[in-house]
């Protein structure tokens, strides 16, 4: 039931993903025109400008989205219960599921959902590392975990082989990733090909690392 709910939600969220990306056209505007560091010809842009719109990713109070700055654990997991729409939920819990997340801080609901819907599962000692650096097989798994094919991956080899090989066979990444941190400008990409996985559509463009 999870996993067909969480489809379900990701439907959703490409249907006004596709609807949005129309107005958007028809009003000819530009993601420059709202990041001034996005170029429009970006491999990245049509991502950041779809899930900007959706209200998904944002950018900075000095009109930059910053595409190369890292991406810590706590903001990935906040990103992915913003694509499932459970966000507001999340935003309820008060209660840690990690001993290195405060109640008090403002990601401890986004990680403790996360951690519900089996997306994450922590470093294995009751830490999550909320403040580390996300790295492109952890967001690989998060993403894969998100769409309801966990239990495929762990049947292609568990971590990390098989969500990578799950994550290419879905158009999800177009090559494998590396144990590196992930920037914003890809982490956008990646979020976007994911979401459009069961429109047909191919991905929105290659991850450069």
């Amino acid at each position: 039931m999870k996993k067909v709910f969480i489809r379900y939600v990701l439907l959703v969220c490409i249907v006004l993903m596709n609807f949005s990306s129309f107005a958007v056209f028809a009003n000819s505007n530009q993601i420059s025109d709202v990041f001034s560091d996005v170029a429009d010809n970006a491999p990245y842009a049509e991502a950041v400008k779809n899930l900007n719109e959706l209200g998904i990713i944002g950018g900075y109070g000095d009109g930059c989205f910053k595409p190369d700055n890292t991406i810590t654990r706590a903001e990935t997991a906040k990103l992915v219960c913003s694509v499932l729409g459970v966000a507001d939920e999340a935003e309820r819990i008060k209660t840690s599921a990690f001993s290195d997340v405060s109640p008090d801080s403002w990601a401890c609901g986004y990680i403790a959902k996360a951690s519900q819907l089996g997306i994450i599962n922590g470093y294995g000692n009751g830490k999550f590392g909320p403040s580390d650096p996300v790295t492109y097989q952890q967001i690989v798994k998060m993403l894969v975990c998100a769409w309801g094919y966990g239990d495929s991956a762990e049947e292609n080899g568990g971590w990390p082989d098989g969500y990578i090989k799950t994550a290419e066979n879905k158009g999800i990444i177009s090559q494998s990733v590396e144990k590196n941190s992930a920037v914003r400008g890809n982490v956008a990409l990646l979020i976007f090909n994911t979401m459009n996985i069961p429109s047909g559509y191919e991905s929105g463009g290659n991850i450069d690392i």
